[in-house]
């Protein structure tokens, strides 16, 4: 019953932060200390999304249930764009693990999809921003594209030549696809996200066999 679910106050995430905070005092070392504050801050973000969930639900529970689902999907996209970010901070990243994980709901290397690209260190605003735009393009390919049919698959290829990077999202053997009459909220997201976090130019196009993203943009990241 969404009715009578209960939600989380601001006194249930004060006391959990009051745990951490004194678990963090009672730490020795740096390295240990920097571990609890990702923690708290990972902690924090779980919390602070699963209060939003419930407003959500309670809010919009006369709502139709597939737009408070794409409601929830993008929400849980956006926490684990934050883990992203909270952890490059202190452990690093890199650009395949960043892949990988933004697909892991929707499909996996080697089955529905092929990963390929050289090592490549990502900074936490990119590995962010391509977390959500991956999340969105997966979306859309399991509703209506290559991954919305058995046979359908999804490349994800990436390489540097000098200086620039070229990543590139293509759809393979999925329903016919036509550029749609307006832009959608989910394409204005991938390409707001990457053409922001990356500083490049992107190419969103509608072809025969499904979705294609080309990212255009430099391997030196840019502090802004």
């Amino acid at each position: 019953n969404v009715a009578s679910e209960p939600l989380l106050d601001a006194s249930d995430l004060a006391a959990e932060n009051t745990l951490l905070r004194d678990d963090l005092a009672r730490s020795l070392g740096a390295g240990v200390r920097r571990e609890l504050v990702t923690e708290e801050l990972k902690h924090r973000i779980g919390n602070l999304i699963a209060v939003v969930q419930a407003i959500a639900r309670q809010t919009f529970k006369t709502t139709d249930p597939s737009s408070l689902a794409d409601f929830n999907a993008r929400l849980l996209a956006l926490a684990a764009a934050q883990n992203v970010l909270v952890d490059s901070e202190t452990r690093g990243a890199n650009m395949r693990d960043v892949v990988v994980a933004a697909l892991a709901p929707h499909c996996v290397d080697g089955d529905r999809c092929t990963i390929s690209g050289p090592a490549l260190p990502i900074g936490g605003r990119r590995a962010h921003g391509l977390t959500l735009a991956l999340h969105e393009l997966a979306t859309n390919a399991q509703k209506y594209g290559a991954l919305s049919v058995r046979e359908g698959w999804v490349e994800v290829l990436w390489t540097t030549t000098g200086d620039q990077l070229d990543f590139i999202w293509r759809e393979h053997k999925g329903p016919s696809v036509a550029r749609p009459s307006r832009t959608g909220f989910g394409s204005r997201l991938i390409t707001h996200n990457l053409q922001n976090t990356f500083r490049g130019s992107v190419d969103l196009t509608f072809e025969t066999t499904g979705v294609a993203c080309h990212l255009i943009a430099s391997v030196v990241e840019n502090n802004f």
